[in-house]
C-alpha cells in the first residue's frame, strides 16, 4: 500500500510540475517583485509565476494556476487552482485575497494549514497554525523587522492583492 501511495504522490507532483513549467523559473522569468526573509525563505514573482525555495507555481494558458508547495515534507505537494473574484480555490489551496484602503489581507488554508497574512504600510502580521509573527516597518524601502528581518522588493512593496503576491507570501511563511 505504501508503494502505491508513494507512486500516486510522485505522479501528482510530476503532473503539477508539468503544468507549472517545472521546478525552476522559466528561462525568460523576469521577476517584478520579491519577498526575502532572513531564514532563507521567500519568493520572487511576476504577474503569472512565483519561484522560491518552497514554492514553484505558474499560471497556465487557460488561466488556472499549477505547481508545487513544499511545507517541509519529503516531497512537494501539488497545487492546482483557479483564481476568480479574489479567491484561489483548488487542490490543496483555498485563499481569499482582499485589499481595502489600508490593508491587503490573505486568509484561508494551504495544504490543510490555516494561514492569515495582513500587510499594511507600517506592519506585516503572519498567522499560521505554528507561528504568529509581527514585522514592523523599518527605515529602508521595503524593510521590516521582527523575530527575523524581511524585505519586500519591487512590486511587493505595494502589497498588491494579486495571486502572485499572495503565493509569494505563502511561500515565505508556510
Amino acid at each position: 500500500m505504501k508503494i502505491r501511495t508513494t507512486l500516486l504522490s510522485l505522479a501528482m507532483v510530476a503532473l503539477a510540475c508539468a503544468g507549472a513549467g517545472g521546478s525552476e523559473g522559466a528561462p525568460d522569468f523576469q521577476p517584478t517583485g520579491g519577498i526575502v526573509v532572513a531564514s532563507g525563505n521567500g519568493a520572487r514573482f511576476n504577474a503569472n509565476q512565483v519561484v522560491g525555495p518552497k514554492v514553484h507555481i505558474k499560471q497556465r494558458s487557460d488561466g488556472s494556476w499549477g505547481g508545487t508547495i513544499n511545507a517541509g515534507g519529503s516531497t512537494p505537494t501539488p497545487i492546482d487552482a483557479t483564481f476568480e473574484g479574489g479567491q484561489f480555490v483548488g487542490a490543496n489551496i483555498r485563499l481569499s485575497i482582499s485589499r481595502d484602503a489600508r490593508q491587503t489581507t490573505i486568509v484561508g488554508s494551504v495544504l490543510d494549514r490555516i494561514v492569515r497574512v495582513e500587510v499594511t504600510a507600517t506592519e506585516i502580521r503572519v498567522r499560521t497554525g505554528t507561528r504568529s509573527e509581527n514585522f514592523v516597518k523599518l527605515a529602508g524601502p521595503g524593510e521590516y523587522g521582527g523575530s527575523q528581518s524581511m524585505k519586500l522588493e519591487g512590486e511587493a512593496q505595494q502589497a498588491p492583492p494579486t495571486p502572485a503576491f499572495a503565493l509569494a507570501m505563502i511561500g515565505a511563511f508556510i
